[in-house]
């Protein structure tokens, strides 16, 4: 068995009293998420090793769910809303023009990790449309100009709580 480190500690007091076997895994790695904002490699293995299974199988459900996360999220997300309204008001331009601006496809994130994107799931804003999410606020009535300011901001090192609020009245 490998040295115990803080960061394992931490781990297994993190996911400390769950059942083993695959009964609790999906809590594990919910509780890992939650914390560490991802599900490292190394947490997989104190997941496996903690509830007596093998690193693999924790590797193959994290993978398999999309909300988890195997990578370290980036300091902004950026939601865009792939819903019909949007998609009907130029929402494909929007999300086209901030990906060439940040350099990055859906689902990526800049290399330095301050921007990511992902597209999003409409929660009926639709008078907002087209619209992206900046962490959890709404930025809508977007151009692609305007989207490309946002992205460009972003990218910068702007406030992500503040980018896009300017001109929000439109």
């Amino acid at each position: 068995m490998p040295l115990e480190t803080e960061a394992t500690a931490a781990l297994r007091a993190l996911i400390a009293g769950l059942r083993a076997d695959d009964a609790d895994l999906l809590e594990a790695l919910h509780r890992v998420q939650h914390h560490y904002g991802y599900v490292s490699a190394e947490a997989m293995h104190v997941i496996a090793d903690q509830l007596r299974v093998t690193p693999a199988h924790v590797y193959g459900v994290t993978t398999y769910y999309a909300d988890f996360r195997t990578t370290p999220p980036p300091q902004t997300m950026v939601a865009w809303c792939s819903g019909p309204a949007c998609r009907l008001r130029n929402g494909i331009g929007i999300r086209d023009a901030m990906m060439a601006t940040l350099d990055i496809r859906m689902g990526e994130q800049t290399e330095d990790g301050r921007v990511g994107m992902m597209v999003g799931q409409c929660f009926g804003s639709c008078e907002q449309a087209p619209q992206v999410w900046i962490g959890e606020r709404v930025v809508g009535h977007l151009t692609a100009a305007r989207a490309v300011q946002i992205a460009r901001a972003l990218r910068d090192g702007a406030d992500p709580e503040t980018v896009g609020l300017d001109d929000q009245s439109r």
